[in-house]
């Protein structure tokens, strides 16, 4: 027994080397499949396990307090009143900040590093802050003797993007030197987000860590805070702490408009969680696209291999060898390659979480980052790996066995049931050789209709990924062309409270030596409601007729006097209104001069603006009155003097008492578009990948094509046909079969780009209205990695042609 079981592993070795090309071919096809498809099933594990540990080891907080745009509380305040909460036993701990915008000069060596950012004051009299604690990454964190003294810890990702050294100095907003001690991360700084939800970069926006002493000093708001963080005791219920908050706060708080926020509904929360899940949706999809053309392309080729033996077969039966035995000569072959796919899988698999792993270390630097081998995900990867090759092999194996020897046992055409639908043909235009590429591929249509299956899978893949990225792009265009239409160098000014527009700090900004115009405007966070739909938006009250900027109307109208509100397009699809439908407005109403309660105010949609920035709002400068901001402003929209850029503006303005924040209108926009950059390399991860299956499948096919054709290929030799004649009917028949695979990719790979954009991206980013578009540089991809690389595999088989024995390959004894 054991002699003959080592006999057909003897056997099944030798014909693996006698193929061992195409054996590793496939293999290769099996493991790219089955390699993606287990690299890429780990990522969602390990972005949430990461988020989880990072956010226990810093405390992240629980809840969190925040106070309307433009208002203060008294230290202390805050605190006081929700300690004297019903609940305040399920609170545990609880600290007051200071969080307030700023302009960051940190260049150095010649750099100009010149940003918009955020000064957070926090506590740090138990030795820095218990809840949301800093994880210093280089220097050291903020300590109870930095309180009051001008000592800083900058955002880790932020400071390592422009290349700061781990101690310095930088400037903030008024001119004000700060000293950083070292570069940390923060819950709450884990993404950097822009007010509206939006997700940049962190290059382009910094978050200086400060104690809470000192950014009272630095804003000159001594003594004051505007937002409270807590920590909640395990098991308590959240939701009724949150309603017993928000009751309490309001009764002894009266005069400020506040915000209560759990945790998981923050932004930052959002995109870490919710876009880990739809990330990994996505990443499943492509998998299993590929897999599926891995799957596609093992059968196919797997099965023609086994075909190439139908005739060995044939002659055993008709020697009388029991049809079980004839069996297991293949089917050891197809458990070989099976193991082959799986080793070359893991390896693969390997390889691709590596690179996931590095694509993660940047683009969500967490301070506790869990990427463990998912033995699960492999587990299943492997057993992948070896059905689909193995069960490619049973299929031919059975067939051929219970097919009588003298069928087994023809070949050529003869050896072909019913010659598929190749005799449709007949009637064609065109000799023997034109019509022949077309004619190999109809003799077998399952075949064929494998092949340009999995290849239209692997072209699906390559056009929804890359068009992703031209999606992203393409919607960033559009609301780049707005935010510049009319003042291509237009620049927005954000002030830290509401001034007179008589007032000194707005007549600073409008007189600078840089700036030729400016018009003072107001911006405040507010929600819109309908038909049951909240959606947060920042609202810009400015003159609808200003000739420096004015949104553009593509429905309704917007003009001086209009008493309603102007929502994005995608914001209406949302909440489902049209102009001339109402809405309910709920944004802050001064009522004192560092207070503002929230109100809410019924108003028409009277315009829609096409930028696919969804927060964006727009109000009548009459409609002032809602904020009780007659004559008020926090910011400017200015243009620079001919000659002047937008970094003169920004260094000119950058000292101003009162400036903010000083940045080009299409600021958010290339934030977004750096952003963007940074997952281009996840993309290539698959892309790589998706290029080199579709090679293998041309390569493979038109290897074992002309395998299997062998003894055609030596008659049109021994007619006297040239190498060329016989090299060009593969690349026509490749050609056909390209084309074909191609374009069912196309529509495959847009399909689906059409299904992530309208019903994934909005979950992970609802404040972007993306557009689905595809670059002809991607169309161009599509069609070499299908159309070229089909086409070209055929010169891949000329050396196994020239040296073709032409009488030996003819000799055959029926």
């Amino acid at each position: 027994m054991m002699d003959r079981a080592l006999l057909w592993l003897r056997w099944s070795w030798r014909d693996l080397r006698q193929r061992w090309v195409l054996v590793g071919a496939i293999s290769l096809v099996i493991a790219l499949g089955t390699g993606l498809a287990t690299g890429l099933g780990s990522v969602e594990r390990w972005r949430v396990d990461s988020a989880d540990a990072s956010y226990a080891a810093l405390n992240g907080h629980d809840l969190r307090v925040t106070l309307a745009a433009g208002s203060f509380a008294r230290a202390g305040e805050l605190a006081r009143a929700a300690a004297g909460v019903a609940q305040a036993s399920g609170i545990a701990a609880m600290e007051e900040r200071l969080v307030v915008p700023t302009q960051i000069d940190a260049s150095h060596d010649g750099a100009t590093v010149l940003t918009r950012g955020t000064l957070v004051g926090v506590d740090v009299g138990g030795g820095g802050p218990a809840i949301d604690r800093i994880a210093a990454e280089r220097g050291r964190s903020l300590s109870a003797a930095d309180a009051g003294r001008p000592h800083a810890v900058l955002e880790a990702s932020y400071a390592e993007a422009n290349d700061l050294d781990a101690v310095g100095t930088l400037r903030v907003s008024g001119g004000q030197t700060l000293r950083y001690v070292g570069h940390g991360r923060a819950p709450g700084s884990f993404v950097v987000t822009l007010p509206g939800g939006l997700w940049v970069a962190p290059g382009s926006y910094g978050i200086v860590f400060v104690p809470l002493d000192t950014a009272q000093r630095l804003t000159a708001r001594p003594g004051a805070v505007n937002e409270l963080v807590l920590d909640l005791r395990p098991g308590v219920d959240t939701l009724r702490i949150v309603r017993g908050l928000e009751d309490a706060l309001v009764a002894r708080v009266p005069r400020y408009g506040l915000t209560v926020t759990a945790l998981p509904d923050e932004d930052e929360q959002r995109i870490l969680y919710e876009d880990a899940r739809n990330d990994q949706e996505v990443f499943n999809i492509f998998a299993l696209l590929v897999l599926a053309g891995a799957a596609f392309a093992a059968f196919n080729l797997a099965s023609r291999v086994v075909e190439a033996q139908r005739r060995e077969i044939g002659i055993g039966m008709s020697l009388g060898v029991p049809p079980r035995s004839l069996a297991v000569r293949p089917l050891l072959m197809g458990a070989q390659i099976a193991l082959l796919g799986v080793a070359f899988g893991m390896v693969v698999g390997l390889v691709v979480g590596a690179a996931m792993r590095n694509v993660l270390e940047t683009s969500f630097p967490l301070p506790v980052l869990e990427t463990p081998l998912e033995l699960g995900v492999f587990a299943r990867g492997a057993a992948l790996g070896f059905l689909l090759p193995f069960v490619a092999t049973v299929y031919p194996v059975w067939r051929s066995v219970r097919v009588a020897p003298v069928a087994a046992i023809r070949v050529g055409p003869r050896g072909a049931r019913g010659g598929g639908v190749a005799p449709l043909l007949k009637r064609l235009p065109g000799g023997t050789l034109a019509r022949m590429p077309l004619r190999n591929l109809l003799r077998a249509p399952f075949r064929t209709g494998a092949t340009i299956l999995a290849l239209a899978g692997v072209i699906g893949v390559v056009i929804a990924l890359a068009g992703m990225v031209d999606s992203f792009r393409a919607t960033l265009d559009l609301a780049a062309r707005d935010v510049q239409r009319g003042a291509p160098q237009r620049v927005l000014v954000d002030l830290d409270t509401f001034y007179p527009a008589s007032s000194r700090q707005i007549e600073a900004v409008a007189t600078a030596p840089s700036v030729a115009r400016a018009e003072p405007i107001v911006k405040v966070p507010a929600e819109v409601r309908a038909g049951g739909t909240t959606i947060d938006v920042y609202v810009e009250i400015l003159d609808p007729e200003s000739e420096l900027w004015r949104p553009k109307i593509v429905a309704g109208s917007f003009r001086r006097g209009s008493n309603g509100i102007v929502l994005a397009r995608e914001a209406a699809g949302d909440l489902g209104v049209t102009v001339g439908d109402t809405v309910v407005l709920r944004h802050p109403r001064r009522v004192g001069a560092n207070a503002f309660r929230t109100v809410e105010t019924r108003l028409p949609v009277v315009g829609l603006h096409p930028n696919p920035s969804r927060p964006l709002a727009f109000l009548d400068e009459s409609r002032r009155s809602l904020l009780a901001l007659a004559g008020a402003a926090n910011g400017l929209t200015v243009v620079p003097k001919p000659g002047r850029t937008v970094v003169d503006v920004e260094r000119d303005l950058f000292a101003r008492r009162g400036v903010v924040s000083v940045a080009a209108a299409t600021a958010t926009v290339n934030a977004l578009d750096d952003q963007i950059d940074s997952f281009v390399s996840i993309i290539q991860v698959a892309e790589v990948a998706a290029v080199l299956l579709a090679v293998l499948i041309a390569f493979n096919s038109t290897s074992i094509s002309v395998d299997e054709r062998r003894r055609d290929v030596a008659t049109m030799f021994a007619f006297g046909l040239p190498v060329r004649a016989v090299v060009g009917v593969s690349v026509a028949e490749n050609t056909i079969a390209g084309a074909v695979g191609t374009l069912l990719g196309i529509g495959l790979g847009y399909g689906l780009l059409s299904w992530i954009v309208h019903s994934l991206v909005p979950e992970s980013f609802p404040e972007i209205g993306m557009v689905v578009a595809v670059a002809p540089g991607t169309y161009g991809a599509a069609v070499v990695v299908g159309l070229v690389a089909l086409a070209l595999a055929p010169f891949l088989t000329l050396r196994r042609l020239l040296r073709m024995d032409v009488s030996a390959t003819l000799r055959v004894v029926e």
